[in-house]
């Protein structure tokens, strides 16, 4: 059985341990992306930069 979760990478991501998924309520009005790039170590400054740039695809997680 697989699922999937929508990964994010923004730019220069992996200096702070990106690409990853993104939390389970991304999309909802509560969730705010630049909030959870900032908790995740994303610098401040380059926010407006990844919410614009970031690339996102679908992964799938093989349950074991």
């Amino acid at each position: 059985m697989t699922n999937k979760v929508l990964v994010i990478d923004p730019p220069s991501g992996w200096k702070y341990g990106f690409p990853r998924p993104v939390p389970a309520d991304f999309g909802k009005e509560t969730f705010s992306l630049s909030r959870w790039l900032v908790e995740c170590g994303y610098p401040v400054r380059d926010i407006p930069f990844a919410s614009k740039y970031s690339r996102y695809w679908e992964a799938e997680v093989i349950n074991l």
